[in-house]
């Protein structure tokens, strides 16, 4: 499935790139752009970007022509597969896909979407983590560099100073660390949710 989503993806993204030259507009082939643009889940306004494009170079497009490509690039793209693909972009929902077309995109986008805030749920609480693990390791640099100091400072006053302020690096990494233990009880809890959908 996770193979057959990035493919689709790879090829979406490919075919919603193409942009027309001037070679393409005087070549007028208006329904294979339709189909691509289909095939793509662009919408038929699309069209316009072209009559612009075209009109520079003094070539009309043919609307009727690319619709009909249009439609068939549709019956490609509007099935499950394409719109859990859609879904799991975290894209907003296409209107492209109409009648009876519609409803198995729709279904395969909510399943999509369904992933992606699962997974997102997951990589947000990550990154937390990571950061506060990051916090922590600069934290325990701090303190061993204070630590050298005490190690060497003579003056009463300022090593009760350098030992008050590692005590309070040691509790602010305490803070931390329990912050971490409370995510990584949630991140159990995210993975447990995410993991019927990865599939």
């Amino acid at each position: 499935m996770l193979r057959q989503f990035i493919l689709i993806m790879l090829t979406s993204q490919l075919l919603a790139c193409a942009s027309i030259s001037k070679n393409e507009c005087l070549l007028g082939d208006w329904y294979s752009l339709g189909v691509n643009d289909g095939k793509a889940g662009e919408l038929s306004s699309k069209f316009r970007e072209y009559q612009k494009d075209c009109a520079d170079h003094g070539v009309t497009p043919d609307f009727k022509t690319y619709q009909q490509g249009h439609s068939q690039g549709l019956v490609f793209f509007c099935d499950f597969p394409h719109g859990e693909a859609w879904g799991r972009a975290g894209k907003d929902y296409n209107t492209a896909c109409t009648g009876p077309m519609e409803p198995a995109f729709r279904s395969g986008f909510q399943q999509g979407q369904r992933w992606y805030k699962a997974k997102k749920v997951v990589d947000d609480i990550a990154m937390a983590i990571n950061d506060l693990q990051n916090r922590n390791l600069t934290l325990r640099e701090d303190i061993y560099a204070i630590n050298q100091r005490i190690a060497v400072e003579q003056n009463a006053s300022a090593r009760a100073a350098l030992l008050n302020q590692a005590d309070r690096l040691r509790y602010q990494m305490e803070g931390y660390n329990q912050e971490i233990g409370r995510l990584q009880i949630r991140m159990a809890q995210a993975e447990a949710n995410f993991a019927p959908l990865n599939r």
